[in-house]
C-alpha cells in the first residue's frame, strides 16, 4: 500500500501547527465564529482535569469510588461471574464490576445449560447473518445480546483494559446512571459478501432508553451496523476519550475478525465458490490481493444512529407499561474527545434531539489509500461514505474544534428536511418536511480531496469545505442557533393514529448547554488523543476509575505512574 496521502497529512498537519504557534495565514481563514452560542468552554492544554465526566452525562453520573472493599464491588475473571454480577445488579446489590479478564460472551461459547438460561434470562442468542456465517471465529462462539435492566447505578470497568467479544449491552429504559470505561469491545463483524451491511444488526452498545450514561477510554473495533446507538428517547449521554474504528491493515492479527473473515472467503475463491455476485469474488477476480482486501475491509458504515426511527416523536412506552417522555425530542449526547479510523458516517446522526461533539479526530486516510491504489476494489467496493454530522427532523448537532481527515462530508442532509427525505416512509416524509435542521462545526480544520480549511461551517455564508455534503434551503439557520426543537402539540398525539398535516415547530433559541467543558487547542487535538484516546491509554488504580472528577482537589492517589 502507498503511503503518499499518509505523507502529505503529515506536512499539512505541521505547517498547520507552525501557522497556529507563529501567526501565519496560509492555512487559517478568517472565521465569523469561532465559538457554539449558547455554551461555555475552557481553553487549555491536557491535564488530569479532562479525566472528568463532562458533557450531558456530568448532569447525571456518579462517583462510585466510596464502594471499594464492600460486599458491592464485585471483580469478575469468568463470563458467568460476569453474568452473576450483572444478575445482581439488578437486584441492588452490586455496584461496580471489575472485569480482570478477557470475556467471550457469544452464546455458543456459554454454552449455557437449561438452568442457566432461566437464571440469567437477560442474555439471549443474537439472529445468525441471513447469508451465513463467514467469520469461523464468530459461528463458533456465536453472539449474545446482554439486557442491563432495573439498575439505578453501575460502573463495569478494567482496570487493564480488557475485552469483551461477542455481545451486543442494550441499556433498557429501567436503567439509569451507567458508567462504562477502560473495555476494548470487538467480536462483531464479518465480511458482508452483498456488501449492503444489512445481514444482521450486531452493535456493541445500545442505549435503549436509559438515561444518564457515560461511555469512557473504550475501544470498539468494528460491527456489522452501529457501535453505540441511541434508541427511544436515551437521554444525558456521554461517549468520551474513546477509539473507534480500525487503520487500513494488509497483515491483521491471525485472531482478529478480519484475518479470519477474509481467509473464509479466500478458501470458497480458490474452491471457486463464488460468483459474480460476491463482492469479494469480483475484487479478487480484477486483481486485488487477499492482502489489499483485508486493508479494505478495516472500514465500519454505521458509527452513532440517535433516534431509532422518524416515528419516535411521541412518548415511548414499552411493553411492561413504563413511560419514556417525548421520544426522540429527549435525545442528548455528547461526543468529546474520540478518535475515529475509516468510518463511513453517522458521527453522529441525530433524529430531533441534541448533539454537541468538541475536541474529536477523524481520519478516513488509510482507507483511502485502499480506494486509490487498487483499481479492482475501487470498482467493486461499496464503502466509500466519508460523512459526519447529520442532523434530521429538527435536531442540532455542534461540533466545536475538532480535526477531519479525509472526511469528504463532514455535514451531510439539508437545512430544511423536505429536501432530504429519500430515506423516509412516505407520511413521515410529509410530517417532517418543514422540520429545520442544524448542523455546525466551528474552530476546527478539515483537509480532504477538495482542500484545506480551518474555520466554521457558517463562514463566508456557508460556503466553504465543512458544507460539501449539505443542502442549503434559504441558510436561514446561519446564525439563528436552537439547541432543541418541540413539535407542537405532541403530547396529545397518537404514535398509533399519527396526524396527516406537517409537523409545526417551536425551536428553543434561548436555550444553553447545561455544563461548561474544556477543549484542547486546535493545534493539540491529533497529538493529544493519539496518545489518550481509546482503552489502556491511561493508568489509574480501580478507585481512579470509580470517580468522576478529577480536578485538583480529587485526585489524590488515583493516577498511578
Amino acid at each position: 500500500m502507498k503511503f503518499k496521502r499518509a505523507l502529505i497529512w503529515l506536512v499539512v498537519i505541521s505547517f498547520f501547527t507552525s501557522s497556529l504557534l507563529f501567526g501565519g495565514n496560509a492555512l487559517v481563514n478568517a472565521a465569523e465564529i469561532d465559538s457554539i452560542p449558547n455554551t461555555t468552554r475552557n481553553i487549555k492544554d491536557y491535564d488530569n482535569s479532562y479525566l472528568s465526566v463532562t458533557g450531558y452525562a456530568s448532569l447525571g453520573v456518579n462517583d462510585r469510588s466510596h464502594y471499594i472493599d464492600t460486599s458491592y464491588y464485585r471483580q469478575v475473571k469468568t463470563e458467568r461471574e460476569f453474568l452473576q454480577a450483572i444478575l445482581d445488579a439488578g437486584n441492588g446489590s452490586v455496584k461496580v464490576i471489575e472485569v480482570a479478564k478477557d470475556l467471550n460472551l457469544g452464546w455458543k461459547a456459554l454454552n449455557l445449560s437449561s438452568e442457566e438460561a432461566k437464571k440469567y434470562r437477560f442474555i439471549r442468542k443474537y439472529r445468525d447473518p441471513m447469508n451465513g456465517f463467514t467469520n469461523p471465529t464468530l459461528a463458533s462462539s456465536g453472539v449474545s445480546q446482554l439486557d442491563i435492566n432495573n439498575v439505578d447505578g453501575l460502573t463495569i470497568f478494567s482496570k487493564k483494559g480488557k475485552t469483551i467479544r461477542s455481545a451486543e449491552f442494550k441499556l433498557q429504559n429501567s436503567t439509569n446512571d451507567i458508567v462504562i470505561r477502560n473495555l476494548y469491545f470487538d467480536g462483531m463483524w464479518q465480511w458482508d459478501d452483498t456488501g449492503k451491511h444489512k445481514e444482521v444488526g450486531w452493535t456493541f452498545i445500545k442505549v435503549n432508553g436509559a438515561n444518564n450514561v457515560w461511555i469512557d477510554h473504550c475501544k470498539f473495533s468494528i460491527a456489522a451496523d452501529g457501535l453505540i446507538d441511541t434508541e427511544n428517547g436515551g437521554s444525558n449521554i456521554t461517549i468520551s476519550w474513546s477509539e473507534f474504528g480500525l487503520p487500513a491493515n494488509e497483515n491483521p492479527p491471525e485472531d482478529s475478525d478480519i484475518y479470519q473473515s477474509i481467509q473464509y472467503m479466500e478458501g470458497k475463491y480458490a474452491s471457486n465458490e463464488l460468483n459474480s455476485d460476491s463482492v469479494y469474488y469480483n475484487m479478487r477476480n480484477g486483481g486485488a490481493t487477499k492482502e489489499q482486501i483485508m486493508a479494505y475491509a478495516a472500514y465500519h458504515s454505521k458509527v452513532h444512529l440517535s433516534g431509532s426511527g422518524d416515528k419516535d416523536y411521541m412518548n415511548y412506552v414499552s411493553s411492561s407499561g413504563n413511560e419514556i417522555k417525548d421520544g426522540n425530542q429527549r435525545i442528548r449526547l455528547t461526543l468529546a474527545y474520540n478518535r475515529y479510523t475509516n468510518i463511513g458516517q453517522r458521527i453522529p446522526m441525530i433524529r430531533q434531539g441534541t448533539g454537541h461533539m468538541y475536541n474529536c479526530y477523524l481520519d478516513n486516510s488509510t482507507h483511502y489509500d485502499v480506494l486509490e491504489n487498487v483499481s479492482a476494489i475501487a470498482e467493486f467496493g461499496t464503502d466509500t461514505l466519508s460523512r459526519a454530522l447529520n442532523a434530521r427532523n429538527g435536531a442540532s448537532i455542534a461540533a466545536d474544534t475538532c480535526v477531519f481527515h479525509d472526511i469528504n462530508e463532514p455535514i451531510t442532509g439539508s437545512e430544511i428536511q423536505g429536501l432530504d427525505t429519500k430515506n423516509m416512509d412516505e407520511q413521515w416524509a410529509e410530517l417532517f418536511q418543514s422540520a429545520y435542521n442544524r448542523n455546525l462545526i466551528v474552530n476546527s480544520h478539515i483537509t480532504n480531496k477538495y482542500g484545506t480549511y480551518t474555520g466554521s461551517s457558517w463562514d463566508n455564508n456557508g460556503e466553504n469545505l465543512f458544507n460539501k455534503g449539505f443542502t442549503w434551503y434559504d441558510k436561514s439557520t446561519i446564525g439563528n442557533w436552537a439547541w432543541s426543537s418541540h413539535i407542537v402539540g405532541s403530547e396529545n398525539m397518537s404514535k398509533m393514529n399519527p396526524p396527516t398535516e406537517p409537523f409545526t415547530f417551536e425551536y428553543n433559541y434561548y436555550e444553553e448547554i447545561p455544563y461548561t467543558y474544556n477543549v484542547l487547542p486546535l493545534n493539540s487535538v491529533v497529538s493529544t488523543l493519539t496518545n489518550y484516546a481509546g482503552a489502556n491509554k491511561v493508568n489509574m488504580s480501580p478507585i481512579g476509575w470509580l470517580k468522576t472528577d478529577y480536578t485538583t482537589k480529587n485526585r489524590t492517589d488515583i493516577i498511578e505512574q
